[in-house]
């Protein structure tokens, strides 16, 4: 909970790990998240990055691309379009070109893409290759990779697409799993199914209940609640 590039180095080596969200960017703000992420690179600790709009501005894929570049990174958790916009300006994949994906930005915060689960598997693997880390791409079906191994998500609820931050939660969900000291690649899949499982809840009791979006939400909290607090889950 720290942006200002005078503090986040203090704050970061008391945290377990760094997440980074690029939501409502400034220059300062890019300049902090790089200087959290080397702390804790040179801590040894996990670092988390969702980049937030990646493609909506070429100051925001200028920015982005540099704190890839200096900044070891643990997690990626994006959406489709923002993973398509990462792979174009970190390794200028053909892939994209053969899909008709390049240069995707219609979306701006939200996905403008929508693929296939082989073409979703497919652009998780490319960029977790690309990037070294692990990946996860959260919409309708989640994928998760280390660049080798790729792991598709399903369930939910289509009513969290209406809940402000939703994806920038599950990224804390990521932050959280390995701050708690689960690998990457275990974090980010455990953080996916608690988020999907937790809307399926939600939006069960919300129908029960005859409720609407201000009912779903809150039940979500408690489902996550519920489930993270779970020994078995």
């Amino acid at each position: 909970m720290a942006q200002d590039p005078e503090e986040v180095k203090e704050i970061t080596v008391f945290c377990q790990a760094a997440l980074l969200n690029t939501g409502v960017p400034d220059k300062r703000k890019f300049e902090a998240c790089i200087l959290t992420g080397k702390t804790a690179n040179a801590l040894g600790r996990p670092v988390v990055l969702d980049p937030v709009g990646a493609g909506a501005s070429r100051f925001r894929r200028s920015w982005i691309k540099k704190l890839l570049e200096q900044v070891n990174v643990s997690i990626i958790r994006c959406n489709q379009e923002e993973a398509c916009n990462l792979l174009q300006d970190l390794a200028a994949d053909e892939w994209l070109t053969q899909k008709g994906l390049l240069q995707i930005d219609k979306g701006g915060v939200e996905s403008a893409v929508s693929l296939t689960e082989t073409e979703l598997r497919e652009l998780a693997c490319r960029l977790g290759k690309a990037c070294r880390c692990t990946v996860l791409i959260s919409g309708k079906i989640d994928a998760v990779s280390d660049g080798i191994c790729t792991e598709i998500i399903t369930g939910g609820d289509e009513r969290i697409r209406k809940i402000t931050g939703s994806g920038c939660m599950l990224s804390a969900l990521c932050a959280l799993f390995c701050g708690y000291g689960w690998e990457a690649a275990e974090a980010a899949e455990k953080a996916s199914r608690i988020w999907k499982e937790s809307a399926h809840r939600a939006g069960n009791k919300t129908d029960c209940a005859r409720g609407g979006i201000g009912s779903f939400h809150g039940y979500l909290l408690d489902a996550v609640e519920a489930l993270c607090t779970c020994k078995d889950s």
